[in-house]
């Protein structure tokens, strides 16, 4: 696996990546305007907006942002096609031998197999729930669609970091 940092919305393989993220992730949850994921790939320094490749396939993309003393992980995408090559895997994997931070994400409130089965993925990639209450994220998070928060170390102060994200992550981006 290839992980490339694009920092340039005219990149040959954004219009791929930017279809992709439309295309596999609910409303709630994405960039609402391409226009802001652009000016976002062009000018936001603490964000990392990576094309993923495997051999010389592109496969994907990945998303985080550096909050100083954490990390917080927005997206993973992988064309259905590449699927079921352990991709997912090798980005966390990947996230465990270079992140060297507390490293946050949120997933699905499991209510299928589906979301499930991505709790246990992150479980088995070393994430744990760390706020597993809706209301917990509900005072920090735009939005209606509850989620749960995972990190990879316990925290002591949840409230810091959900501030963080809120500011930079979410107020920063419209999302």
């Amino acid at each position: 696996m290839i992980l490339t940092r694009i920092t340039d919305s005219k990149h040959a393989d954004v219009e791929a990546l930017v279809t992709l993220h439309r295309a596999e992730f609910s409303e709630y949850e994405r960039f609402q305007h391409r226009r802001l994921l652009y000016n976002l790939i062009d000018g936001a320094q603490n964000m990392y907006f990576h094309s993923v490749f495997e051999g010389d396939k592109l496969a994907g993309f990945f998303i985080y942002w550096d909050l100083d003393d954490a990390y917080y992980i927005h997206f993973i995408a992988i064309f259905p096609e590449m699927r079921n090559h352990k991709i997912g895997q090798k980005i966390l994997d990947w996230v465990a031998g270079n992140l060297h931070k507390p490293v946050f994400l949120e997933v699905d409130i499991p209510f299928d197999e589906i979301t499930q089965r991505r709790l246990g993925f992150y479980k088995r990639n070393g994430f744990a729930e760390i706020a597993n209450d809706p209301h917990t994220l509900s005072s920090v998070r735009m939005g209606e669609h509850p989620l749960w928060l995972m990190s990879t170390v316990p925290v002591d102060n949840l409230e810091s970091y959900l501030i963080k994200i809120r500011d930079i992550v979410y107020y920063g981006t419209g999302v």
